[in-house]
């Protein structure tokens, strides 16, 4: 991992834990050094390493921290792999009268 990319990740727990809610918008606005894709890559990130939650309000998003959140270092380097599901053809049965 780069040393951008964890300071994107440091920028972004900062900001968040001096506002506690943020859109996404006023952390691109705020942090200027930065570029926008280093940004969405730390939020995307933190995500995953649920560090913080990313929720949609309309057009916008806003990110807050999780409880316990503010300490990725424990969590860096053992992010789970994407998984694909094998979907359960009864649980996805939908039924419809005859």
């Amino acid at each position: 991992m780069s040393t951008e990319v964890m300071e994107a990740e440091e920028a972004v727990l900062n900001m968040l834990r001096r506002y506690e809610i943020l859109e996404m918008e006023d952390l691109i606005i705020g942090r200027p050094d930065f570029s926008w894709a280093q940004l969405f890559l730390a939020v995307d990130r933190l995500s995953r390493m649920n560090v913080i939650v990313l929720s949609r309000f309309g057009l916008t998003y806003q990110l807050r921290l999780l409880p316990n959140g503010d300490s990725p270092g424990k969590l860096r380097g053992h992010e789970e792999p994407a998984t694909s599901r094998v979907l359960d053809a009864d649980a996805c049965r939908i039924d419809t009268p005859v």
